[in-house]
């Protein structure tokens, strides 16, 4: 399988089981060493180790889909961007992250992940009438 081939199916493999939030069928991807660096508002923490890492990347607001995914390769791995909106009982939520991956035989190494929050449903409407975006 070429590289190409194999960091979309690494991706793929990624957004299934995050969407279908079953941290087992993570743990593969990664790593036995691997580091999970994530950047949120006003936080940051670092979690090291296969469980605790498939654990961890599959807190989202649930019930809820990815809207957006998409990948593009780099040198030494592939980042990742996406948007998650869930559709429950307390609202409409909406995620936007950024993740870079590093890649090691066929592996994430370190993960890193930028988090621009849970944007409620209130927020979202103030955002569209304060800063209409020029490229939704």
């Amino acid at each position: 399988m070429s590289g190409t081939r194999a960091t979309a199916d690494l991706a793929a493999r990624y957004r299934v089981a995050v969407e279908a939030d079953d941290p087992r069928v993570l743990i593969p991807l990664y790593d036995p060493g691997a580091l999970l660096d994530v950047h949120v508002p006003h936080w940051r923490f670092q979690v090291e180790g296969r469980r605790p890492i498939a654990e961890q990347v599959c807190v989202l607001p649930r019930p809820g889909r990815f809207t957006t995914f998409d990948g593009e390769a780099t040198r030494d791995g592939l980042l990742v961007r996406f948007e998650w909106r869930q559709n429950g009982p307390t609202g409409d939520a909406l995620v936007r992250q950024l993740h870079a991956w590093r890649l090691r035989d066929g592996r994430i190494t370190e993960h890193l992940v930028f988090c621009a929050g849970v944007w409620d449903r209130e927020l979202q409407q103030r955002m569209a009438v304060e800063a209409p975006l020029v490229r939704p």
